[in-house]
């Protein structure tokens, strides 16, 4: 105890604190001046004093000659620092031209495309570079339409790829969501002749087909069986999610793939409930979803349509609140009439687009949805009526003690009447067996 007391005294103890604080110190300074951004404005730096050295030496005119020198000494003092933009207006800051220098626009004011590789350039695309310079970096900063992480500096941080962040980086067919969210005018918006937001027009078509209207509403029009596609699934949460039977790897944990998993695989599984009451107080059917199945580029159109219905907080001045304008729509007969208002409703989703049922419907006691080919022919006309207003809000169970069966016939009554009901019902009646 004595040696020991000997050689742990205060003072040297102090000493040694010290010594071990100033390593430390040291240290942390020397793998500061290693950060990844660095080497990206570095890189830079040296690629614009080379090219500017060779301008200079090809300067056809004295002139030409003396601003390239100019803008010489202006790259030569370019500081290595963080940068960042702070959009006021949007309440956002982010860092992505600390690393995407080209973007700087005290650095590149013309986003010119003078290296062709990122991030050190802009985009060598026509397309992409108008609409890069319709809208000013220093006006909307990158991540209001981007995505990620705006205040990190390492790659996978400011890309969003990290746990329990909402917003990753958007990517290919996904980044047209950002644009139907501030602009409505969807089949307005060209670039280069062409309407940049194709795939969500595509994706209207493709859900319109599916008959999704008919369990989710958008925005409070269309079923009520499931969840909201633009007030609870565009927003949800990723603490709200169990990916357990995604089969996705934890870093693909994101909203997205949480979407499109329900439109590549069967949905079934992805969210199988709690049909045997396990861990709750009452059972669980599955996802009544059909199994769709789709390509990877249909349910990535679905997907980047459902994102961009989400409630972005942008101030009013960047929006365009101008929808197209509804064209009128004219019919051969009633039959053609009701046959739209079956679609446009989305009964396909639970009747089948050529109303021959067959749909699964866990633990009802058919197994599947009926054949309204055949049921109808079983109502008057004044029956089949008041079976569409008003519903068939349950379902009676094959198991009684297990859940209630997914599908059911919600009222129709505050969404369908007048004409489309009177054509409805003739179009059902028409094709009845």
């Amino acid at each position: 105890m004595k040696f020991l007391s000997s050689i742990f005294t205060l003072r040297r103890l102090f000493l040694w604190g010290n010594v071990i604080l100033l390593v430390l110190f040291i240290g942390n300074l020397i793998k500061d001046q290693k950060r990844g951004w660095q080497w990206y404005q570095k890189e830079y730096k040296r690629r614009e004093i080379a090219r500017l050295e060779a301008k200079i030496a090809n300067a056809p005119s004295a002139d030409l000659k003396d601003t390239a020198q100019q803008e010489l000494k202006i790259a030569q003092k370019m500081p290595i620092e963080i940068r960042q933009i702070w959009s006021q207006d949007i309440n956002t800051v982010d860092r992505c031209i600390t690393c995407h220098v080209g973007y700087d626009p005290l650095n590149n004011s013309s986003l010119t495309t003078e290296y062709k590789d990122q991030p050190f350039s802009a985009p060598d695309n026509d397309k992409a570079l108008e609409i890069h310079k319709a809208h000013d970096v220093e006006k909307f900063g990158c991540v209001v339409c981007h995505g990620g992480q705006g205040l990190a500096t390492e790659v996978k941080a400011a890309h969003g790829e990290v746990e329990h962040w909402e917003k990753p980086l958007l990517k290919g067919v996904l980044l047209q969501s950002s644009c139907v969210q501030c602009h409505d005018n969807h089949g307005e918006l060209l670039v280069k002749g062409e309407v940049y937001t194709s795939e969500i027009l595509r994706a209207k078509k493709l859900v319109q087909e599916a008959g999704c209207i008919g369990c989710h509403q958008v925005g409070g029009e269309g079923g009520v069986i499931s969840v909201d596609f633009k007030d609870e699934t565009s927003n949800k949460p990723l603490s709200r999610i169990d990916f357990t039977h995604t089969g996705l790897p934890q870093d693909q944990w994101t909203l997205a793939n949480w979407i499109k998993v329900h439109l590549t695989q069967d949905p079934a599984r992805v969210t199988p409930g709690d049909p045997k009451a396990a861990f709750n107080t009452e059972p669980i059917a599955p996802s009544g979803m059909p199994p769709y199945l789709m390509n990877e580029k249909d349910a990535d159109a679905i997907t980047a349509w459902i994102l961009g219905l989400k409630r972005t907080g942008i101030p009013p001045q960047f929006l365009t609140l101008r929808p197209a304008a509804a064209e009128p729509t004219t019919f051969a007969s009633a039959v053609a009439q009701g046959r739209h208002v079956y679609e446009k409703n989305g009964c396909a989703a639970c009747h089948g687009a050529d109303a021959r049922g067959g749909i699964r419907n866990y633990n009802s006691q058919s197994g599947v949805t009926p054949n309204l080919r055949r049921a109808v022919s079983t109502y008057t006309r004044d029956e089949l009526r008041e079976k569409i207003s008003e519903g068939a809000p349950f379902i009676a169970r094959h198991d009684p003690s297990g859940p209630q069966p997914p599908f059911y016939m919600p009222a129709w009554k505050s969404k369908i009447k007048g004409d489309e009901m009177e054509s409805l019902i003739t179009y059902l009646l028409s094709i009845k067996e």
